[in-house]
């Protein structure tokens, strides 16, 4: 079942604002793609960068009277900075070339049946 979902959820990113008679090809592709170039799903770590507030070593300082006092309340100033760290995503080593294979056959196929790479009926 994982894997009909992958190859699906697969030909619905491939196929985009395709024509049907394309996506059609796609799907004749796609099978001995998946043989050719089966789903290899591995974790590896990639760095990603997310916003930080950083103290900038300064203060704001309001003072408002208070009765017969004054009242002083001060802030750390602080900036955005950006940082990266490690985040572990699961790639599927095989999606690029299977991606690359099925595109080339459907072309073929639209080629061979309609005289053009993306199955456009002339109109």
């Amino acid at each position: 079942m994982k894997t009909y979902l992958t190859v699906l959820l697969s030909l619905i990113a491939l196929s985009g604002c395709a024509t049907q008679e394309y996506k059609a090809a796609e799907s004749q592709c796609a099978p001995q793609a998946y043989r050719q170039y089966p789903v290899i799903n591995q974790r590896k770590i990639e760095m990603r960068t997310r916003p930080v507030e950083v103290p900038t070593g300064k203060t704001k300082c309001v003072s408002k009277p208070r009765g017969n006092q004054v009242e002083t309340i001060c802030e750390d100033i602080t900036e955005t900075r950006y940082e990266q760290y490690p985040y572990e995503v699961t790639v599927d080593v095989n999606a690029d070339t299977r991606n690359n294979v099925i595109r080339a056959c459907a072309r073929n196929i639209c080629f061979k049946s309609y005289g053009n790479v993306d199955c456009e009926t002339k109109k």
